[in-house]
């Protein structure tokens, strides 16, 4: 509402001021005409008129003086509002700035942290893998040890059963022929026997 009321004395004050600057050129005029050229026996008319249209010109001047103090003032208002609003604008944008770096860095620090931890479970899992490695090697050592000594033994083993077949063929052989000797004695005896003693 303020800003159309100024406007409008705007406005009229821009109409008042056109017409005087027209009626200022007419009593121009009418003033170098009275003055070159004098009629007798009449009112200096013009002069009438200059005087009264002077008053009013100035009268129109202090108004518009007055409507232009009125319009530089509700633009100074404005343009200290306009500062309000840009200082307050660059405090906002300041204190997003300063929040903004803060969750950065905070998400940077949690960042890092999750990346140390991660990293000291890599070191962990590292070692512990190492470790088992070591381990595995030297199981690994174990089971080829056992597994020599196994096959020696077996080896042994194999050899002592070979060699106790053998010598178990060969006490098999001499118990054939002891049976054998046994049996052929015994049909022998059973013959002898037989035989009727006269």
């Amino acid at each position: 509402m303020k800003d159309k009321f100024v406007h409008g004395l705007m406005l009229v004050g821009m109409f008042l001021l056109r017409g005087a600057g027209w009626a200022a050129i007419g009593i121009f005029v009418g003033f170098l005409t009275s003055y070159f050229v004098r009629l007798p026996g009449r009112v200096d008319t013009f002069a009438l008129t200059e005087s009264l249209l002077g008053v009013v010109i100035t009268g129109l001047s202090i108004g518009a003086a007055f409507a232009i103090a009125f319009q530089w003032s509700n633009l100074d208002s404005r343009m200290h509002a306009f500062d309000a609003k840009v200082k307050e604008t660059n405090e906002f944008f300041d204190k997003a700035s300063e929040r903004a770096g803060k969750i950065a860095t905070d998400i940077d620090e949690y960042v890092k942290s999750t990346v140390d931890g991660y990293k000291e479970k890599v070191d962990y899992l590292d070692k512990l893998l190492e470790e088992n490695a070591k381990t595995a090697e030297v199981v690994n050592d174990k089971i080829d040890e056992y597994k020599k000594f196994y096959e020696e033994l077996f080896t042994k083993s194999q050899v002592r059963f070979e060699e106790k077949e053998k010598e178990l063929e060969v006490r098999q052989k001499e118990l054939n022929g002891i049976l054998e000797e046994c049996r052929k004695l015994s049909e022998k005896q059973k013959s002898s026997d037989k035989i009727p003693s006269s």
